[in-house]
Formats: structure tokens, sequence, C-alpha cells
């Protein structure tokens, strides 16, 4: 019965036939069993580690060509991430066949072990798999403003499992993908221009139709508000009684600070309505 096994068992000429040689002759002379045991392993941890350098080499090679042409954040995400993952599935492969582990058996064994990881880790793999989607289909990119459920924030990295958000206090949010990828996602940046609003409190007696007229004025004649859509100009009534005009426009916010044009706004229109609210304030008197 052993002779088989002797005869099946041999150090092969490899890299590795050398230790299994000085393990049968030094310590068990005239078997091969553990010399070979041990040259498969080494075997299949020397493939296992060249395909992860090479794998690793390539996705350095992917990255740096897209950084240098289209220099595109979330492509050079997703090539990082699907490198990683088929260079790690493609080195566990080559290092098992390596080792020894029949093609036949692998193949097996290994649909009723992806049947068993994938029940485990089903939350997992649908995390990486919405990942990649994320990244592909780009309902929103990095640097974008989202809001996902009740986390609203700047879009940081897309990771394997994982998207993360700067809050508006600086927080740090971390999403599962699936969340971002199944659920409601509303990108605040997407487009180029966005409405933003001021205020202006009347004071009582003010003539309404010529207030609104001079805001509607200011409003087309300032460089930065965009044309299309067409600002508009709004009364409201508060619950006291008084007054408001609501003033909404549109601004390329990438090219213009938003922030500092209402500021300048809020100056211009009050400057404008000042006589009229002094002249009001006399006639009440």
């Amino acid at each position: 019965m052993t002779a088989p096994l002797a005869g099946t068992l041999t150090c092969a000429s490899n890299p590795f036939g050398s230790v299994c040689s000085l393990i049968r002759d030094r310590s068990f002379p005239g078997s091969d069993v553990l010399g070979v045991v041990l040259q498969d392993v080494l075997q299949g941890v020397a493939v296992f580690l060249i395909v992860v350098l090479a794998g690793r080499f390539l996705r350095r090679v992917s990255v740096r060509a897209i950084d240098r042409t289209v220099a595109d954040k979330q492509l050079r995400t997703l090539v990082n991430n699907v490198f990683m993952i088929v260079t790690m599935a493609v080195a566990i492969l080559a290092g098992l066949v390596a080792g020894g582990l029949n093609v036949n058996v692998l193949l097996t064994f290994g649909g009723v072990g992806s049947l068993a990881l994938g029940l485990a880790f089903q939350d997992l793999l649908r995390n990486v798999l919405a990942g990649i989607f994320l990244l592909i289909e780009r309902p929103f990119r990095i640097g974008d403003w989202i809001i996902v459920g009740d986390q609203a924030g700047s879009v940081q990295t897309i990771q394997l499992r994982t998207t993360a958000l700067r809050t508006a206090d600086g927080r740090l949010a971390i999403l599962p993908n699936l969340t971002a990828f199944g659920g409601t996602v509303v990108n605040a940046t997407a487009y180029d221009m966005r409405q933003y609003s001021i205020e202006v409190h009347m004071v009582a007696g003010s003539d309404l139709g010529a207030a609104m007229a001079t805001v509607r004025q200011i409003l087309q004649a300032t460089a930065e508000v965009a044309s299309q859509p067409q600002p508009q100009v709004q009364p409201r009534i508060e619950e006291d009684g008084r007054v408001i005009l609501v003033c909404k426009y549109w601004v390329e916010y990438r090219r213009h600070d938003p922030d500092a044009l209402s500021a300048s706004l809020v100056g211009r229109v009050y400057d404008a309505l000042r006589p009229w609210e002094a002249g009001a304030a006399q006639e009440t008197a």
C-alpha cells in the first residue's frame, strides 16, 4: 500500500525540488511525503505572491495612466477596486492549483464554497457589487454634495463596501454602498446652476408694485445672475401681517460665489428700497 503512494508523491524538478529532496534525505529517508507537501505549499505561496505583485503593478500602471489622461477620480477608484478584486480571486485560484489541488476538485468545492460564502456574506457581497455599479452608473461623483436618507454631505470616497460623506459640520458619515444604490439620492451639485433666494422685509405702507419692479431690475442687471431661468420676485404675507419679498434667482455656483453674491444683492436691494421705506414711515407718523 505504501509503494504506490511513494511512487506518486515524488520530489518534482522545480525551484522547490531541492527543498523536498533535502527533507527526504535528512529527515525521512525513503519517503517524499513531507517534502512534497512542503514543496507544494511553497509553490502555491510563490505563485500567489507573483500574481498579487503582478496585479499590483498593473493596477498602479493603469491608475497612473488614468491620472495622466483623464484625471477622473471616480474612474480611478473603479479601476483600483476592480483590479483589487480580480487580482485576489486569480491569485487564490492560481495558488491553489499550483499547490497541487486538482482543478476538478477545485471547481466542485469552489461552487459549493461560493454558495456558502454567498449566503454567509450576502450583505458584504451586495455592498461590493453596489459600490461597483455606483462607480459605473455615476449617480453622483466624488466631491458632489448628496442627501441619502437623513445624511447629507460631500462625497469623499467610494470604497468596496462603503461610501464616505463629509457633513456640513465636518463630521464623517459612513454609508453602506447598498443604501446609496437602492435608496433615493438627491444630488445637489449635479447641475451647473442652482437656485438661491433672499428675503426682503417691507415696511407697512410701501409701494409693493414699485418695490417688486425695482428688485426685479436689480436682479436682471446683475451679471452673475442667470437670465434663464428668469429671476422671480414674489410677495409673501407672514402670520403677523408683515409683507416679505421672496427673491429667487439662478447662479452658476462653480463660477461665482453664491454667498458673496447674496450679500451684495441684499445690500443693493435695501439701498434701493430705503427711500420708499423712509417715505412710508413719514406718512405713517
